[in-house]
Formats: structure tokens, sequence, C-alpha cells
């Protein structure tokens, strides 16, 4: 049987699968296509084709064959970034209805009194005082008044509201009053997509938990929507199994769940790479990786530290703070496809913009006028205009050229290429300077991390990443192109609960914290039965978030000690003082409290399946390129290696041409085959 891992991104859509087809041997087939955006699942459908039609068969009997698809999307993110999703309102607690717009009273930049906030996503006339009231523990002291959540939702039949967020004041204590006010919703406006915080995000802090509530209704029915068309699409076709989606914590679910939790797939595709960067160090022996996948729109970043992926708490994406369990993943808008433009001043900026797949770079010779980082990257000599996307999309040199003069050049009395070479040093700036924030600012010494080159551009820039950052290597793994997609074939099920629960030390109550993980094991057992894991593959991690007592942030404490007892109470201080002491390098013998418990609900993991180097993809050529990006001066020519040539050693400079990437070798660097299906990118040793 076969599985299939899907990546749809903002440029391309990547596909990924192994197994074995009739009676044939096992195969592991790999390709990209161009995103659909119009029309995402029929777009899906196509590179479904043409995936059947590379194994030899059509669709139907591929399908047919096939046990598992793994799907990784944008378009919740992509709705949030470009504000296109429904058209929503938030029913809260009465007086509380402009917790959104009031936010925190801290500012990204404390001297900026000028900065901008996100956009507000539900405006005031749709936030609506709901009467009812708990207190600090839970208890009602205002009963639900029924009426209003009914006068509410005609405010919202005559504002044609597509969705409702419920967020009422310590609901995650006590859900009560929003169980019934999405009952009451369901009756007045059975059409309208209700997302309730006490689902959503049952934890305190109520602007976190509101925001995150109102992003899941605001993008939801979006991903819904598009959902239903993929699995209507696939069904024509004979297929009637679960669609699994991967989630921002690096786990699998099906479409059925996110269908209402949309919020849980915004970092969907990059979320895949994470699995694949812990899955190849693990393979490796590498405890500490850099995951740098520069793709058509954007340039993702994440770590591995200690040879296992950490979920952080809460995060912040677009401006906007998300308490949900997430992979720490950062993104810049420096891809391929990111447009460079000349200010007024005379400085040349790359992105946040992208010319996406259509029209897409100048270069692409469909419509498309502003110059890019792949049209300076075809003028540098850099890629293979008659190799892009495997031989797909042959690119146009003179319309890169017309391009990067009329927008970049000329406005800078520049030539072409000098211009071009300016647009790829700020690039490769700026993914150096995202990499230091994922790294030095966090206290991580990048010395001792492997860089993994991932995407279809990032080999064009990693060796000067690596000189920037002083990294010791670059691990370029043939399927890097598709690094996404082939990481969800790797993932596992898997269902986060999260329950504020506010137990200071002298405070201690074993049996309550027992309850409470007994009744989140429960629904996370039912969960995993449900997404079909057997129970001996189960498996059930306990996290306690906890702080030192008036602290603002909390820190991650794994529990691995099994069900709590009074004596307990010692041991959880020992594990959060030594877990404190790690992050922060120092621990205080005070007073501390949990604020959440985290329960992982995860299958057993399985191994990603490595790509092997195809020996028939070989024969070695020469072109004349730019000669600084290969730290030589003027033009130079330079041997071009395919994939099946790197059976030894090879000194720059050079270029390697792989189906879907390319890599710069320069001058005093090297390289070598580090195991099957992996090369290493090194540079030469010094003596002093």
């Amino acid at each position: 049987m076969i599985k299939i891992a899907i990546d749809t991104g903002g440029t391309f859509t990547d596909y990924t699968s192994v197994g074995c087809f009739g009676e044939q041997a096992e195969h592991r087939i790999a390709l990209k296509n161009p995103t659909n955006h119009e029309y995402p699942a029929q777009g899906i459908l196509e590179g479904l084709k043409e995936l059947a039609a590379v194994w030899g068969t059509d669709l139907e009997k591929l399908l047919d064959q096939t046990e598992k698809i793994s799907l990784g999307t944008t378009l919740a993110l992509n709705a949030l970034l470009e504000k296109k999703g429904v058209k929503t309102a938030l029913f809260t607690t009465e007086g509380f209805r402009d917790a959104l717009e009031i936010r925190r009273a801290q500012l990204a930049n404390q001297w900026d009194l000028a900065i901008e906030n996100p956009m507000v996503l539900v405006p005031r006339r749709l936030r609506l005082g709901i009467d009812q009231r708990m207190d600090y523990i839970g208890h009602v002291i205002k009963p639900l008044n029924e009426a209003s959540v009914r006068a509410a939702c005609q405010k919202c039949r005559e504002a044609d509201v597509e969705a409702i967020a419920v967020c009422y004041l310590f609901s995650f204590l006590n859900p009560n009053h929003e169980k019934r006010t999405a009952e009451i919703i369901r009756e007045e406006l059975p059409h309208v997509f209700v997302s309730l915080s006490a689902e959503v995000s049952p934890r305190i802090r109520e602007y976190e938990r509101t925001t995150t509530t109102v992003i899941n209704a605001y993008c939801t029915p979006v991903l819904a929507d598009y959902m239903k068309n993929v699995k209507k699409e696939l069904a024509a076709f004979g297929w009637d199994k679960p669609v699994h989606i991967m989630k921002n914590s690096g786990g699998l679910s099906d479409s059925d769940a996110m269908e209402s939790f949309g919020v849980q797939t915004l970092l969907s595709g990059p979320a895949g790479g994470a699995v694949g960067n812990e899955s190849l160090g693990k393979y490796l022996g590498k405890t500490h990786t850099v995951l740098a996948d520069m793709g058509g729109t954007s340039f993702d970043l994440h770590v591995v530290s200690g040879g296992v992926n950490q979920l952080v708490p809460q995060t912040e994406l677009d401006g906007y703070p998300l308490s949900i369990p997430m992979i720490d993943i950062r993104s810049i808008g420096a891809g391929g496809g990111s447009i460079a433009h000349v200010e007024a001043g005379g400085r040349v900026l790359i992105g946040p913009d992208s010319a996406g797949s259509i029209p897409g770079p100048a270069c692409y010779d469909q419509g498309g006028e502003n110059p890019t980082v792949t049209d300076a990257l075809l003028v540098l000599g850099l890629i293979n205009g008659d190799n892009f996307l495997g031989g797909k999309l042959p690119l146009s040199m003179d319309q890169a050229v017309k391009a990067i003069k009329e927008k970049v050049a000329d406005p800078l009395n520049l030539t072409v290429k000098d211009a071009a070479r300016i647009i790829y040093s700020i690039t490769a700036e700026m993914m150096a300077d995202a990499m230091r924030l994922v790294t030095t600012q966090k206290g991580n010494d990048p010395r001792i991390y492997s860089l993994i080159s991932a995407g279809g551009a990032f080999g064009l820039f990693a060796a000067k990443i690596m000189e920037s950052l002083q990294m010791p290597e670059a691990l370029i793994p043939v399927q890097g192109p598709v690094f996404c997609s082939w990481g969800m074939l790797g993932a596992t099920c898997r269902y986060d609960i999260n329950q504020s629960i506010l137990m200071e030390k002298r405070q201690w109550d074993a049996t309550r914290l027992n309850a409470m993980v007994a009744a989140m094991k429960a629904e996370g057992e039912a969960q995993l039965t449900r997404l079909g894991v057997a129970k001996s593959l189960q498996r059930f991690d306990l996290i306690l978030e906890m702080r030192y007592v008036s602290q603002h942030h909390e820190i991650s404490v794994p529990w691995t000690q099994g069900e709590f007892t009074t004596e307990s109470v010692a041991e959880v201080e020992q594990a959060f003082f030594k877990t404190h002491e790690a992050i922060y390098e120092y621990a205080e013998a005070k007073d501390w409290e949990i604020i959440d418990l985290h329960l992982a609900c995860s299958e057993l993991n399985q191994e990603n399946i490595l790509f092997p180097t195809s020996q028939e993809i070989s024969g070695v050529t020469a072109k004349t390129v730019a000669g600084e990006v290969f730290n030589s001066q003027g033009e130079i020519t330079v041997p071009v290696y395919r994939e099946g040539d790197i059976t030894k050693r090879i000194n720059g400079p050079a270029l390697i041409d792989f189906a879907y990437t390319t890599l710069i070798v320069p001058n005093g660097f090297f390289c070598i085959q580090e195991d099957e299906g992996i090369f290493a990118l090194r540079k030469e040793a010094t003596h002093e």
C-alpha cells in the first residue's frame, strides 16, 4: 500500500509518496507543481493525477492502493494574513466586549507610540455583550440570560454573520454558559459556525483566549469549505477514507475534526517540516539542527535542541496572540517569489509581497512584471532555466532582465547584473538575520547547529548563511525540495488537551490534579480511538505549565512520575527548578504555581523513509556565473554536477543541480555524500 503527503504552499504544492503498487517493489516518488489559488481543491486533484502517471497508473487505481493521505494547507493562514476570513461576531460577558481592542498594555516596541496594531477582526457593532457572569473559581454569579443571547442572534441575522465566537469570563473553569449559548445559536442560526473558547483554548488570560477563539471562528469556515471540496473531488475517484490534516503541534488529525478547529492548522505545512527536522536529526545522530526552508513565498525556520521538538504554549502570528500549543516556527517574506522594489530614497527592499505562482516571477513568462529573487538568481546564472521545476516550467531570461532593469537597475543607475547581485545579497542577509533571531537571540550558539537545507531555493544561499553564522555544515537531503510533505509521511495522529488549574504550592491538592488528568486522558483516548489509533499505540505525555508566583509567563515542565501523591509536591518543585535553570541558567527557592495542564495524546512515532540518491541523474557540464557568489571576482566558469555525480568529494567553486533545487559550492567549500540520499556542505579547514 501507498502513503501520500501533500503540502500546499504559497507558490508550489509538493507531493511525496512511498509504498508498493501491486506487486512492484517499494518506490519513493515526489513531485512539485504550481499551486492553484483560485481552485485549490482542483489543483490538488491535478497534482495527484500527475503523481499517478509517475506511478504508471491512473488516479482511481492509485487511490485504491493508497492507505493514507496527509495534507498540509496554508488556507487558514492565508485567510488570516490576507483578511479574507468570514464575517464574524463575538459574544462575550457584558461589559467586556472591547478586550480585542484594549489588548495588553505592553507594546512590541515600548518606545514606538505610533506602532500599528493588527486589524481587529470583529467590528465593535458585532461585539455583543451577553448578560451572564462567573467568578474566578467558576461559580455562577449571574445566570445566563437566554433572552440576551437570542437578541444577539437577531442582530447577527440582520448583519448576515457567518461565524460567532463565544468567549465568557472564566469559562475555562466552568463551560456551561458557553455550551448553552452554542445550543441557542444553533437553534436560532443553524447555518452559522460557532467557536467556543472552552473548546478552542480553555486557558487563563482573557485577551489571548478571546483572540484565539475569534481567529478560529474567522478562518475555520474557509478551511471547512476547502476540505469538503477536497473530499468531494477525491470521492469521485473512489476515495472513501479520512483525509488527515497536519496540525500546528506536529501531529495529524482528520478533516472532520479540523472543520471545527481551523486555528490548529495555521502552520500546517511548516509543521510537517518540523517533524522531518526532528526525524532527520535522529537518523544522523545530530541533536542540534536548524531547518531552513526557502520556498516560493516565505523563508521558514525551525530549531531542534536536544533532539526533540518542543511545543510553545503560546505564540504570536501576524501580531495576534495564539493560546494553543504550537511548534515554534518563524517565517519571513524572503522566498523565491518575493518581489524586489526600490524605495524613494534608493533603498532596495525584498518582500514581503510575493508574485506567487500566477503570474509568478517575471521569468515565468506568465504576465508577471515585478522582479523577484528567482529573476535575480536566473540572471546571475545560478539556476538552470531549462530544468526549473524538473523541466516543467522553462524560464525566460529576457523577461527576468527586463523586470530587473526597469524596476531596480534603472532607478539605481546600475547594470542588470549588479542589481541582481544586490537582490541576492540583501536576501541572504535577511535570512541570516532571521537565523540569528532563532539562535543567538535565544541564547543558542549557531556554531553547534547543523543547518538542514529545505525548499526549492535555500541551497543557493546555504553557504552564505553558514559563513555569516559560522555554522559547521549544511545538510542537503534529496527530499529537501519537498521536505514538509516528506515530514508529514512520518507524522502520527495527535490530540492536545489544555486545562487551566491555577494551583499554588501551598494549595497542593493531589486528588484534584489526578481527577483532572484522568478526565483529560479519557478524552484523549476517545479521540485517538476515533482516529483509528489502537490502544497499544497510544501515548500520553503530561506537561505542567508553571511559573513563580507573580511571574507573567510560565514554562513547560514535563511530568513523567505517574499519579500525584501528597509527597509529589517536592518532586514537582525540583522538576520546575531544574527546567527553569536549564532555560534561564538560574532557579530560586521561591513559591511557584501550576497555571495549566497540557496532555499530549499521540500515536507512537513512525520512522520517515529517506529518499535514495538517484544515480540516473548525472552528467557534468559547465556554465558562466557571477563570481562574487562563489567568493571570486567577476564572471567565472564553474562545473555543474548532477545528483548522481556526487560519489566523491566535490570542491568549490561548483554548482550541483538536483531535480527541484540547486546547491552552490563556493571557493573554500566542499560537498560530500554524508549518507544515502543526504549530502553535506562544509568549509575547508583553515590553518592560521
